[in-house]
C-alpha cells in the first residue's frame, strides 16, 4: 500500500534519500543532492519543502517531487522521480496532480517546469498532467577565446553586484519570460555570490553583466544549471566549470560596449562564458552571436494554471 505526503522542514533528509533512491535507471539526472544543497536551494531559488512530496511503500521512499515557490507569482517543478520498481503505476502523476490541486487553493496558481528538449519522456509526462509547451530557452556558450574587446576595454571596471542590482535597469520587459535561475528574484538571492563588471557614466551603466564567482563555480543550481560533468561535452569547452553569466544589459549603444565588458569578465574568470536558458525576447538575445556566442542546448518551458478538478 502506497502513501503520499507533503513535506515539512524537518523532512529534508527524507527528500534527499528519496531523490537518490529514485534517481536511477532511465531518466536519471546527473546531479548529486545533499541536505546542505537543499538548504542552499531554499535560499537561492526559493525551494519550499512544503511544495515537495514523497511517496512511500511502508517506510521506503519510492517517489519524490521537488518544487520551488515564489509568492505571488509562480511555482517551479524542479524534479519528479520514481524508483524503477514502481514506475508506470501512477505515482509521478499523483504527486504532480496533488501539488497542482494544492496550489489551486493556496496560490500562486501559475505552474512551470523547464525540461531539456531531448527529454521526451518528461515532456510527454508533463503534457499528460495538463502542462502545455510555452517557450524554447536556449543555452549560449562561448568558444573559449576572449570576446573581442573593442576600443573601450580600459573603461570597464569591477562593480559590486549590489550596485548593479540597485542602479541598473534590471527588471526589464522580459522579466516574466526569463528562466527561473536568472529572474530578478534569483539574482538578488545570489548577490553575495555574484561578481559584476561594467562601464559606468553619470547616466548609469552603459554596459554591465553579473556572473557567478569562481569560488561558487562548483556549486551550480541542481536541475537548472549544468553539472560539472555535463559541462564536459560537445556543447562546452573542455574546462572544469564554465563562468555562468546571470544577467547582462545596459544603456544604448549596448552592442558596441558589451564586447569589452565580456572580455573583462572572461579575463577575470579565466574560464569560458556560459549564458543559460535565454528566451528570444530578452535584450541582446539576437546579438549574442556577434560577440562569439553560439547556441547550444535547448530547454523547453511547460506551464499550466492550477485548477481544482
Amino acid at each position: 500500500m502506497s502513501a503520499y505526503r507533503f513535506c515539512r522542514s524537518d523532512d529534508v533528509p527524507l527528500i534527499v534519500e528519496a531523490f537518490h533512491r529514485c534517481n536511477v535507471g532511465p531518466g536519471r539526472v546527473p546531479w548529486r543532492l545533499t541536505v546542505d544543497d537543499m538548504k542552499r536551494l531554499s535560499r537561492e531559488i526559493n525551494l519550499w519543502t512544503s511544495s515537495c512530496m514523497v511517496a512511500l511503500a511502508g517506510s521506503d521512499p519510492i517517489g519524490v517531487l521537488i518544487a520551488a515557490k515564489r509568492e505571488p507569482t509562480a511555482n517551479l517543478v524542479l524534479h519528479v522521480g520514481v524508483h524503477p520498481d514502481h514506475r508506470r503505476q501512477g505515482h509521478a502523476r499523483h504527486m504532480l496532480t496533488s501539488l497542482t490541486r494544492k496550489m489551486a487553493i493556496l496560490e500562486p496558481t501559475r505552474m512551470f517546469a523547464e525540461v531539456p528538449a531531448e527529454a521526451i519522456a518528461a515532456r510527454r509526462f508533463l503534457g499528460a498532467c495538463g502542462f502545455a509547451e510555452e517557450a524554447t530557452l536556449t543555452d549560449y556558450v562561448h568558444d573559449g577565446k576572449a570576446p573581442a574587446a573593442g576600443p573601450f576595454l580600459d573603461l570597464v571596471g569591477t562593480v559590486s553586484a549590489q550596485e548593479i542590482i540597485a542602479r541598473a535597469e534590471f527588471a526589464d520587459a522580459s522579466e516574466f519570460n526569463r528562466c527561473w535561475q536568472r529572474t530578478t528574484r534569483t539574482i538578488k538571492n545570489l548577490r553575495q555570490q555574484a561578481l559584476g563588471a561594467g562601464i559606468a557614466t553619470d547616466r548609469g551603466f552603459e554596459a554591465w553583466l553579473l556572473y557567478r564567482s569562481t569560488a561558487h563555480a562548483d556549486k551550480p543550481l541542481p536541475f537548472m544549471a549544468r553539472a560539472r560533468d555535463a559541462a564536459q561535452s560537445d556543447d562546452m569547452p573542455d574546462r572544469s566549470a564554465p563562468c555562468e553569466i546571470l544577467a547582462l544589459g545596459g544603456q544604448r549603444p549596448v552592442p558596441a560596449l558589451l564586447g569589452p565588458v565580456l572580455a573583462f569578465a572572461a579575463g577575470k574568470a579565466e574560464r569560458p562564458l556560459y549564458l543559460p536558458r535565454v528566451h528570444r525576447c530578452e535584450p541582446l538575445a539576437d546579438r549574442l552571436d556577434d560577440h562569439g556566442f553560439r547556441a547550444a542546448r535547448q530547454t523547453l518551458r511547460y506551464a499550466c494554471d492550477a485548477v481544482l478538478s
